[in-house]
């Protein structure tokens, strides 16, 4: 920009040059005070030594004074200046109009008509948004919109000089008919902004489930409050809506397609799946990381598969595959979005799965829904399935609230179930409880005890389950989810989300295992048995096997009998029920060459660690060691697994370029300066080392800003090619909810039936 090029001395006055104006004399003023005083005020800028703003009259100066006392010389617009292109000249009154208090708009544009082959314009006129005048016929009173028009007249005229080949001011307007205000015009909607780093932080909350409104708080408490701030709350959602969400059906969608396929280009052992019907419309989709492919390996024993929410607003019901890692802690094995719960859908999911997964589970935890039952027949013949404990206990309420003794009928009905022996006092004690009740025409429970081989603990004591006995794995996987997603969450959203997910757990499975990997440290007055154990399995399972060591207390041996080689022991376990004493009796074969056990509680056949009743006969007969059999690969810290080689596909393609660019150079100003704000010199020194690069880079960008607005000028914009979107494929429709939904799970309208 040019400031030499001036009409007149340099310490003349700069007037208006638009002769059409009307202009008051100074006796137009001091006669006419209530005329024309209050519809204008009449600012003029000069260039003297100090810079000063004249007015006519006392009344001008207080009803709105601009005030230049802030702004260098060479930031006021004055006729003559000179810009190498028209956005220069744009910028430039906009920083005017921003550092002052008002707002710009392009009143007009010519073009040159001579040239009929493109469009070139010769001059523009900037204008203050409050110019011109309008009325409205809604009174005041019951008017929604505002009239912001003053007739202000304020405004810049600039035109294009064809020998100089620039753009020159040939009018200049200063005096504003309204009050300007440099500390609100950062609330006013057009010059409201997000700045990169704020952006960036919006970006990274938003995919850590932060809320938008803690968002805003924490950007705000960074400048000393939210008045500091350049853009409002609204704004952060606005952005959010706008760039990290996806309005359209169709375009969510291809989104989520677009993350298949982006992670299947990063690792090649991601497997998805998509279904459609005949209509090419989206059915179903089953997505498996290449980490959680691996782990199947390892944890393919038990299952828990389930549908509990509708975290979406597809309303497409989510199901997970969830096993039990050797922490003893959840580990999510699939994730599958289903358009129906009807048979087919679940065949559809169990085919794709089986053949991602290569190997059929041995069991598998579902809830009470016939269709998962028909399809598991179907696709799952050889996989033995049982049905959640807990989703059953839980209808009691319902089923039997009705009756008058429902308290002591609930009570007993929970220790027959979760505390019986076996199976023949399980059979004994449902029909005492039936009878004492009077239940025998209670349908629901004549079909709980048909089944009772699906659910009752004490029918799969004999077989491995992992400790799982319900879907509640599954169901604190759908919790995770569901404290980031809500009813209005996208597909893409959806798939981010799990993302999420996969680093959690891949983070907590890695700090377990640090933990585990640290040196052992014996515990005081443990036993050599606990001493091999804390050598063997990682923390979480030995601490299981420490509460059956403390509970070996209350274990007695009671009788011994000799059958054959093996040693027939009776051992009494005290139990507390309803605050009273109640004593238990085991049978455990102990063979006293091999050291070989076996309890008919059968928890090391189900849960895979060894019983308080062996750890009594191990203490009565001087066991010191047990036998490696006892010790399962399934809970041991020093098994190598591939799949904690594997790191979980991450999407970095939702990040953008210039945003990871923002964020290195911050993290590397961040480095540098938390070694030197200890001391005053130092932090100084490093301030002026940032001005003089900002000035520096200032300079460089203006000089080489002319060669970039003539590329950009013929530069036309290309759509990527990198992400694959199928077109052919139609996205799930919206569901379109009103208030609250009636239930997050997919059965509530059967316990609304129920109840």
């Amino acid at each position: 920009m040019d400031h030499s090029n001036r009409e007149g001395e340099p310490n003349s006055t700069v007037i208006n040059a638009n002769e059409g104006n009307d202009e008051l004399t100074d006796d137009e003023v001091v006669n006419q005070e209530g005329s024309k005083v209050d519809e204008i005020t009449d600012v003029m800028a000069t260039r003297n030594d100090e810079l000063g703003i004249k007015t006519r009259g006392l009344k001008y100066s207080l009803l709105c004074l601009s005030d230049h006392s802030g702004l260098r010389e060479e930031e006021i617009p004055v006729i003559g200046m000179s810009f190498d292109s028209l956005p220069l000249a744009q910028e430039f009154y906009t920083n005017y109009a921003k550092k002052l208090g008002f707002v710009t708009k392009v009143r007009n544009t010519n073009f040159d008509k001579t040239r009929k082959d493109a469009k070139i314009p010769i001059n523009q006129s900037l204008h203050c948004t409050r110019e011109g005048y309008r009325e409205s016929r809604v009174k005041a009173a019951t008017r929604s919109n505002r009239i912001t028009a003053t007739r202000c007249k304020a405004r810049m005229y600039v035109m294009l000089d064809r020998e100089k080949e620039c753009w020159v001011v040939s009018i200049v307007e200063l005096k504003h008919s309204h009050p300007c205000s440099a500390e609100k015009v950062i609330h006013y909607h057009e010059y409201r902004e997000l700045t990169m780093h704020a952006k960036c932080v919006i970006t990274d909350n938003d995919e850590a489930g932060i809320r938008p409104n803690k968002t805003y708080l924490a950007l705000a408490n960074e400048v000393g409050g939210s008045s500091n701030l350049s853009f409002s709350e609204k704004d952060v959602r606005n952005y959010i809506a706008s760039n990290l969400r996806c309005s359209d059906d169709n375009a969510d969608f291809n989104g989520m397609m677009n993350y298949f396929v982006r992670m299947k280009e990063i690792n090649p052992n991601f497997f998805y799946a998509i279904d459609v019907d005949d209509a090419n419309k989206f059915r179903s989709a089953l997505w498996v990381d290449a980490r959680c492919r691996a782990s199947y390996e390892y944890y393919r024993d038990v299952v828990s598969f389930d549908t509990i929410y509708r975290r979406n607003r597809h309303g497409l019901p989510f199901a997970s595959f969830v096993s039990v890692n050797h922490h003893g802690k959840s580990t999510l094995l699939g994730c599958a979005l289903l358009v129906s719960e009807e048979i087919l859908s679940f065949e559809l999911v169990f085919t794709q799965w089986v053949r991602c997964v290569g190997i059929v589970p041995k069991g598998i935890i579902i809830d009470q829904c016939k269709a998962m039952t028909g399809a598991i027949r179907k696709v799952l013949p050889d996989t033995i399935h049982r049905w959640c404990i807990w989703h059953i206990m839980k209808k009691t309420q319902f089923k039997l609230g009705g009756y008058a003794r429902y308290g002591e009928l609930s009570a007993m009905m929970n220790h027959i179930v979760y505390n019986s022996p076996s199976s023949e006092s399980f059979e004994v004690h449902w029909a005492g409880f039936i009878k004492e009740f009077e239940l025998g025409q209670n349908r629901w429970l004549a079909n709980l005890y048909a089944n009772r081989r699906k659910w009752v603990p004490i029918f799969f004591k004999s077989e491995f389950w992992a400790g799982m006995r319900s879907t509640q794995r599954s169901e604190s996987m759908h919790a995770f989810y569901g404290g980031y997603l809500h009813c209005k969450s996208g597909l893409v959203q959806f798939v981010h989300e799990y993302d999420n997910v996969l680093g959690n757990k891949e983070q907590k499975e890695l700090e377990d295992d640090v933990v585990d990997s640290k040196g052992v440290i014996p515990c005081i007055g443990s036993t050599c048995i606990e001493r091999q154990f804390q050598q063997e399995y990682t923390s979480n399972m030995f601490r299981t096997l420490q509460l059956e060591v403390r509970k070996k207390t209350d274990c007695v041996v009671r009788s011994t009998e000799q059958k054959g080689d093996t040693i027939s022991i009776k051992v009494d376990e005290q139990k507390v029920f309803w605050g009273k004493p109640v004593y238990h009796t085991f049978i455990v074969e102990f063979d006293p060459l091999s050291r070989k056990s076996r309890c008919e509680c059968n928890k090391f056949e189900s849960v895979g660690i060894l019983c308080c009743h062996i750890l009594a006969v191990c203490s009565y007969y001087r066991v010191d060691t047990v036998p490696s059999c006892y010790v399962l690969p399934r809970w041991s810290k020093n098994v190598i697994r591939k799949h904690t080689y594997i790191k979980s596909s991450h999407d970095v393609a939702r990040s953008n370029e210039t945003h990871n660019l923002f964020k290195h150079l911050c993290s590397e100003f961040y480095n540098v300066a938390q070694d030197f704000v200890a001391c005053d010199e130092e932090a100084a020194i490093l301030r002026a080392a940032l001005s003089d690069a900002k000035s520096r880079l200032t300079d460089y960008r203006a000089s080489m800003r002319s060669t970039t607005l003539d590329g950009t000028q013929n530069t036309m914009p290309t759509q990527s090619t990198g992400g694959v979107i199928l077109h052919d494929i139609q996205g799930p429709s919206r569901v379109k909810t009103k208030g609250q939904p009636k239930g997050k799970r997919l059965g509530a309208e059967l316990d609304k039936l129920i109840k």
